[in-house]
């Protein structure tokens, strides 16, 4: 599988993400809120919502660059067909310096394990 980021892998439209929060499905772990929703296009589209409460801005920027990569080198790990949005929680946000790059992408794969 390619491992780049396309401008179509994206969720950019509000009704979009609005469609997403209000049928998608939730899973909910200390550090994210995943919500997933099917979108019948036969490709995965990401989206990423970070409240201004979570930090300055580059630290939620360096979050979005993460979970962008973690999704851009392990696409094939992922349930294809899906809008798929990650809201972090507060616990991250606390424990966000602490963490690793690794730290981050090992929680997330394991919730992406779960999706399918």
């Amino acid at each position: 599988m390619s491992e780049t980021f396309k401008k179509h892998e994206k969720l950019h439209l509000k009704n979009d993400f609005d469609k997403t929060f209000s049928c998608g499905k939730r899973h909910i772990n200390n550090y994210f809120v995943i919500i997933y929703n099917k979108n019948f296009l036969g490709y995965t589209r990401i989206g990423i919502t970070i409240k201004r409460k979570f930090g300055k801005a580059h630290k939620r920027n360096k979050l979005k660059r993460y979970i962008r990569e973690i999704y851009r080198k392990n696409k094939s790990l992922f349930p294809q067909g899906y809008d798929i949005v990650f809201l972090p929680r507060k616990n991250l946000s606390k424990d966000f310096d602490n963490l690793s790059f690794e730290d981050i992408k090992n929680i997330i794969l394991n919730i992406s394990e779960r999706l399918k």
